[in-house]
């Protein structure tokens, strides 16, 4: 079999040449998707380099997002990082498994506020019928105005005349991104983002440049640097616990952001999805730069999912655009479905939920600290989510892999990586997800055992 041979540029030193020789074959089509590259020896002898300068290439290119390690098994060309988003999406939970891969709600009983509104709502024949018919793309300003005054409430202060109901932040996201008209064009985002989000951009045609991250979430001088690199329109990111990473920016940090975004004229896609959540959290993008910023909001976390109720914060310039997005992707928002919601926000019923929501999770995280709480666990209070940076010794897909074999479902860090941005030897942990505590212990237990063991050794399962 003929092995694959690089063609070097003859500048710089030779690691580099053969990882920017890796990188543009895969660019052109030479080396395909799963590829398996030749050995260190193979290539190493047939370049006539050291086994050292192949290793450092290969360990570059890896870095760079080019390639992937597999324990025992070689190295290959990575799979396009859309193809683990792709699979994200919700299935029937498997009785045999303890899952901790998706962000979602603690099961908690909400029939009985459903049922009340209802029957209010049953009460009035007219106000009933009304709901039935056409509604226009924003909807009426006292329920709006109802919403922004339940956010206030919780420490979120947004305009109501700015304010569009949406089906959930996903729905905020592919609406903002039509009137951004940015179908076909390029989007600045987190490296590490929601793999909802590199769906949407799939099908829309969108590249997305991830920027680097660190304890807080964006780097600002990444994302100067992109600014000054190219010419991008938006950025997308997730200020307040982050996903996967959990980071939530301090207001010195989201001034910084929002002073770089003024100077490049970037405008924010801010998605703050889990914003309810956390009993204290800093300003919101959108408060501090309304005319810049495009807010995305749910109840579907904290309160009911099942609901499919977002809300989006639309700066003055763009509100034409993104009702003219409203009407092309689904003519308006059900207005049966934004009064429930509202008489559940102006009841009470919102608020006794959210707090319920925290309280589970609360207890949830103490359970987390217990089992994995030494093991260099990112967490934050409030959070559906942890994040699990792995010893040396692990592979974020390895790990994985292994962890299923023992029962337990987590997210590697490839369904986050956004284009070719150098994917972290980590898994995100929803602490949210099994139905109840005993499973998350069961779970969390398991994984300390996975992580106290060496790739390929049963001793511990």
């Amino acid at each position: 079999m003929t092995i694959w041979t690089p063609q070097l540029s003859g500048q710089g030193p030779l690691y580099r040449q053969l990882a920017e020789a890796i990188a543009q074959a895969i660019e052109s089509g030479e080396l395909a998707a799963e590829q398996r590259l030749p050995t260190h020896r193979a290539l190493a002898d047939q370049l006539g380099v050291t086994v050292g300068t192949i290793t450092r290439a290969y360990a570059l290119a890896e870095q760079q997002g080019w390639l992937q390690a597999r324990v025992g098994a070689g190295t290959y060309v990575r799979r396009p990082l859309g193809h683990a988003s792709q699979a994200w999406h919700l299935q029937a939970p498997d009785p045999h498994k303890v899952e901790m891969w998706q962000n979602l709600p603690i099961p908690q009983e909400r029939h009985g506020p459903l049922q009340r509104a209802l029957v209010e709502l049953a009460q009035e024949p007219q106000r009933l019928s009304q709901l039935m018919d056409y509604g226009e793309a924003q909807s009426p300003a006292p329920l709006r105005q109802v919403l922004a005054d339940w956010l206030a409430s919780q420490g979120i202060l947004l305009d109501a005349e700015g304010i569009f109901f949406t089906y959930g932040v996903q729905s905020g996201q592919l609406l903002s991104l039509m009137a951004l008209g940015l179908a076909g064009g390029n989007l600045l985002c987190e490296g590490m983002t929601y793999p909802g989000l590199k769906n949407l951009a799939a099908v829309l045609n969108i590249q997305l440049k991830g920027l680097a991250l660190d304890e807080e979430g964006l780097l600002p001088d990444a994302l100067e640097h992109a600014c000054r690199q190219g010419q991008y329109r938006a950025l997308y990111l997730v200020p307040t616990l982050q996903n996967p990473t959990t980071a939530t920016m301090s207001l010195a940090r989201r001034q910084a952001i929002i002073a770089i975004c003024r100077q490049y004229r970037v405008l924010v896609i801010e998605d703050d999805v889990h914003g309810l959540l956390p009993p204290e959290r800093p300003p919101s993008l959108a408060e501090l730069a309304p005319e810049q910023v495009i807010y995305l909001g749910s109840l579907s976390k904290g309160i009911s999912a099942g609901l499919r109720l977002g809300y989006a914060q639309v700066p003055a310039s763009l509100r034409g655009a993104f009702a003219q997005a409203v009407r092309a992707s689904s003519w308006m928002i059900s207005p049966l479905l934004v009064e429930l919601a509202c008489g559940w926000l102006q009841q009470g019923d919102a608020a006794q939920l959210l707090q319920r929501q925290r309280d589970l999770l609360a207890q949830r995280t103490r359970l987390l600290q217990l089992r994995l709480g030494d093991k260099g666990i990112r967490h934050q209070a409030g959070s559906m989510h942890a994040w699990l940076p792995l010893p040396p010794h692990w592979r974020a897909e390895a790990f994985v892999q292994a962890a299923r074999e023992m029962g337990v479902v987590v997210a590697g860090a490839e369904a986050f990586a956004a284009g070719h941005f150098a994917v972290p030897q980590g898994v995100r942990l929803s602490i949210s997800q099994p139905l109840d505590n005993p499973s998350l212990e069961r779970g969390l237990t398991l994984l300390r055992q996975l992580l106290e063991r060496q790739p390929g050794n049963p001793a511990l399962l």
